[in-house]
């Protein structure tokens, strides 16, 4: 029997006539071995690149629907034991399916490409607040003119964000993966706890609120206190900077809307106004911007804070859409 008549008729591509030449062969004696060789021969052949259209599945039904089917009495069924030799043609073709998948398989020289990791930033701009719930449970509350970014295996292969701005983190408890923020060569640890991070124009500190964390930059390793707030300068070492305890509000107090300011230089307020607000702040040349401003203000529109500052500060102010013009008092 020709090797292409059995591959053909295993394929349900066979006419008539090679199909029943294939029946008769198989009950021949010796058949099995022979087919044996060519199903050696087909293995030795198959290249990893060649697809195998053969539908196995729907051959195996085909066969069995065949085999249930009444057999016409005729003196070749008599002779031919069909329903052993259908479960014998099954039984090869099914193994045949299954020789190819696993040749190609092993010749598989590359591994499945892996899923790469993308970054994630979530931004604020001038006068925006953001609250985010990150998957590991975690609360960050961004200021204005803020950003975060971490990737999209964060809770899963790591918990590790690059914050820029300003942020207020209530950190989700995970013992096998601390929580670690990331700003201009400073990394803050933590297991479960809450701090404020603070990383602008060269200035960075971290106010610990509640647990404990660890801050380090390359030359040295500072641990926290709950109501211990560390300040440095992005042009100093670790080792330079200072510790210091901080009142609640006048470092968190901005995600509830509550602005404190305790001794701070006018310069400085105008400064943190425009980014609260998202405004433009010009100073009539000649005012005192020096002068330090000791106050409290909650939940106040941009209006009342400039007359609350105005009135002991000993200035006038207008308002133009987002354009504010600050002059000395005519008084």
């Amino acid at each position: 029997m020709k090797k292409e008549t059995i591959i053909r008729f295993l394929r349900r591509t066979a006419n008539q006539e090679e199909q029943h030449q294939v029946m008769e062969w198989l009950a021949e004696p010796g058949a099995k071995e022979a087919f044996d060789e060519i199903l050696k021969a087909e293995w030795d052949s198959i290249s990893p690149k060649e697809e195998d259209v053969t539908d196995y599945q729907k051959l195996l039904q085909q066969i069995h629907s065949r085999t249930s089917v009444e057999k016409k009495s005729t003196q070749f069924s008599s002779i031919v034991p069909w329903p052993k030799i259908f479960k014998l043609v099954a039984c090869f073709a099914l193994l045949v399916g299954s020789m190819f998948l696993i040749k190609k398989g092993l010749d598989q020289k590359e591994e499945a490409p892996s899923l790469t990791e993308r970054t994630i930033q979530r931004s604020t701009g001038s006068g925006e607040k953001l609250t985010l719930k990150l998957p590991d449970g975690t609360v960050i509350i961004l200021n204005a003119n803020s950003s975060i970014r971490f990737s999209s295996g964060f809770g899963k292969t790591n918990r590790f964000i690059e914050l820029t701005g300003e942020g207020y983190f209530e950190i989700a408890k995970d013992s096998l993966r601390p929580f670690q923020v990331q700003t201009d060569g400073i990394r803050t640890t933590a297991l479960g706890t809450e701090f404020n991070a603070f990383a602008r124009d060269g200035v960075y500190s971290v106010a610990l609120t509640e647990g404990e964390v660890a801050v380090a930059s390359i030359d040295k390793k500072v641990e926290l206190k709950p109501g211990q707030r560390l300040i440095l300068d992005k042009h100093n070492s670790l080792s330079n900077s200072r510790i210091e305890t901080f009142e609640l509000n006048e470092i968190i107090g901005w995600k509830e809307g509550i602005l404190t300011f305790d001794r701070v230089a006018l310069k400085s307020i105008f400064h943190d106004l425009e980014k609260w607000y998202g405004i433009n702040i010009t100073i009539e040349e000649g005012y005192n911007l020096n002068r330090r401003v000791i106050g409290t203000f909650q939940n106040k529109n941009l209006s009342d804070v400039l007359t609350g500052l105005g009135f002991s500060m000993e200035f006038e102010f207008s308002i133009d859409k987002n354009k504010v013009m600050i002059k000395k008092s005519s008084q």
